[in-house]
């Protein structure tokens, strides 16, 4: 992966970490990036690494294999996001 494909990465990340946050009508706030965190390492574990043959299909975008990085990303994030949602403290509003 080159430089721009880093940059990819994060700007997606960022993205699908904010989405999957806000998708449980939560404030948009620093918490949002931890499941963005997640995505960008889930995206880059998916893309450059072959798990069983899947991380090597899909356009190259930058060095990058689009289709396994997006799947990592999402998977992940929305991973974290049920961790959190889980295991903190809910107001009974």
């Amino acid at each position: 992966m080159d430089g721009w494909g880093y940059v990819l990465l994060i700007v997606g990340a960022v993205v699908i970490g904010l989405v999957v946050h806000y998708l449980r009508n939560q404030r948009i706030g620093v918490e949002s990036l931890v499941p963005a965190v997640g995505a960008a390492i889930g995206g880059f574990l998916a893309s450059e690494y072959s798990l069983g043959g899947l991380g090597a299909w899909g356009t190259q975008v930058a060095g990058m294999r689009i289709f396994p990085a997006l799947i990592g990303a999402v998977l992940i994030a929305v991973i974290i996001e049920a961790v959190i949602y889980f295991t903190t403290e809910r107001s009974q509003v």
